[in-house]
């Protein structure tokens, strides 16, 4: 099991929320907690915006 880094107690759940990730011009969904363990891209919500940006382009070049 993993370890708090703030109090080194075990931790066994852990309450997440939605945040946004800005990387230049570039915005990612992502997932925060209130103790910081990890920071990563939440994958679920990186493929909904890549089939709603390709979507958006596909419709875009066919003129709809």
């Amino acid at each position: 099991m993993a370890k708090c880094p703030s109090c080194n107690t075990q931790i066994t759940a852990v309450n997440g929320e939605h945040v946004t990730v800005y990387s230049g011009m570039t915005q990612w969904n992502g997932i925060a907690c209130n103790t910081l363990l990890n920071v990563e891209i939440d994958p679920i919500s990186l493929k909904a915006d890549i089939v709603a940006e390709v979507a958006d382009r596909v419709r875009r070049m066919l003129g709809r």
